[in-house]
């Protein structure tokens, strides 16, 4: 241990003639916190720490030169010193969560709060607990139970660094899931993981580890929220691994204040006949970056890949997809729709990649955008990659605004402007809204979607 700490005191050491700007107050805090974070005690959770911000200080947060990042600035994030709350009141009673309840839903909860798990608000049915259809407990807890298991699959998913967000995560991750589903399971009800966003100024970092065993059956509902007006980052990541047979279906839905920032990367990998269906919802949020790559690593995996946005004021959206066809007979299908109002913006990146000896493949693309303002602003770009020569892939984008005649009929009908509108907004969007198949769930994004759209007068 005494070698470790040594190593870290010299790796800062060299990190301050090296940093990259604004990294500054996170390595000070991780050289506060180190001590105190999940496994500090293992040699080799210490051993990728030191790595991953020793990358962080040296790559920086992304910048408009990074293709990647042309078109979304951090600058808003960067300029801020966010920093790690010491966590949530035991008794839970300061933490008011009936606002973003959703009527209706039967679920096995878990609840962080600045990211840090909470115990009094979470609720885990009978078939959660180990050797039972499925396994879910908190990330700091599972370090402690079984340490071994969490370093067989840490890390594993992800193909590789990625940014300097993700090397924050993979240096200073305090809480977060881990959950595995048995083979052959099939979880009645579906896991919500709820977190919110309280502290001015707070970073939570939530490291999730999903894995489903082969031939099992789960539903996921990952929720980001927020209650107040105050500036909160959240900086998470997720990896997934499903076996043979496997089925997943996984809903991020992220509905934060306007003075929320959020960076989210998910990295998915399928074994053969798997199934991952992702659907990705933002209504809310000041900045918002997600990064999803799905990996379809075995013969007839199957992915759908579905978002919505929808955004006004100065809101700004960027979804980076990559769906990687490394077998044969495998199939993708993505759609994404938006509707921007005011002064929003979206950014679509789209990248399908058929790799040699992928035959078969069957891939399908689309970015569909309602622009319901002149200043309203989407930069997509769809992205073909091909390496076989038997594929069927296609791509297509679109952007918009209400047609005039669908108005006039709605009016005609004694359907008033705005409720006219918010009504053609909604069924814009409803073809990806009605593949949820969480009816409850299904229903509070309807009504959520519908009541901003008829609030901002649209």
């Amino acid at each position: 241990m005494k070698k470790v700490m040594d190593g870290l005191k010299n790796m800062q050491s060299r990190l301050d003639t090296l940093i990259a700007p604004g990294t500054e107050s996170y390595i000070d805090q991780f050289d506060r916190l180190r001590d105190r974070l999940p496994g500090h005690q293992i040699d080799w959770i210490n051993d990728q720490r030191t790595k991953s911000l020793a990358r962080f200080g040296r790559v920086g947060f992304p910048t408009s030169r990074d293709e990647d990042w042309k078109y979304t600035s951090v600058r808003e994030i960067t300029g801020k010193r966010f920093a790690v709350e010491s966590g949530p009141d035991d008794d839970g009673q300061t933490v008011d969560l009936s606002p973003f309840a959703i009527e209706g839903l039967e679920s096995h909860r878990l609840v962080f709060v600045d990211g840090v798990f909470h115990p009094r608000l979470s609720g885990i049915g009978e078939s959660g607990g180990p050797d039972r259809e499925f396994c879910v407990e908190s990330f700091a807890s599972a370090l402690e139970r079984a340490p071994g298991y969490v370093e067989s699959l840490l890390g594993s998913v992800i193909q590789d660094n990625g940014h300097g967000f993700t090397a924050l995560n993979n240096a200073m991750y305090r809480d977060g899931v881990i959950l595995t589903f048995a083979a052959d399971a099939k979880v009645p009800g579906p896991i919500e993981i709820i977190h919110y966003g309280r502290a001015q100024l707070s970073i939570s970092q939530p490291r999730n580890l999903i894995v489903c065993g082969p031939r099992s059956r789960g539903q996921i509902i990952e929720r980001y929220v927020s209650g107040n007006t105050h500036n909160t980052l959240s900086n998470g990541v997720t990896e997934v691994l499903l076996e043979d047979g496997a089925s997943l279906d996984y809903y991020l839905v992220q509905n934060q204040s306007s003075a929320a920032y959020q960076v989210c990367g998910i990295w998915v990998k399928q074994s053969p006949r798997s199934r991952f269906s992702c659907q990705t919802i933002t209504l809310g949020g000041a900045l918002v970056r997600n990064d999803l790559q799905v990996n379809l690593d075995g013969p007839e995996a199957h992915c759908d890949m579905l978002g919505v946005y929808s955004l006004a004021g100065r809101q700004h959206a960027d979804n980076h997809t990559t769906v990687i066809h490394a077998a044969e007979n495998c199939s993708s299908r993505e759609i994404y729709k938006g509707v921007l109002d005011q002064r929003a913006r979206a950014v679509f990146h789209g990248r399908v990649r058929v790799d040699e000896g992928a035959q078969k493949t069957d891939a399908a693309q689309s970015n569909n955008t309602l622009l319901l303002s002149r200043n309203a602003e989407i930069d997509t770009k769809p992205q073909l990659e091909i390496y076989a020569d038997d594929v069927k892939c296609s791509h297509g984008v679109t952007v918009g605004q209400i047609d005039e005649k669908s108005l006039f009929y709605l009016r005609t009908r004694g359907i008033g402007e705005r409720e006219a509108r918010a009504l053609l907004t909604c069924a814009f969007v409803n073809d990806v809204l009605s593949e949820v198949k969480i009816e409850p769930l299904r229903r509070y994004l309807e009504l959520i979607l519908r009541r901003q759209l008829v609030n901002a007068g649209i």
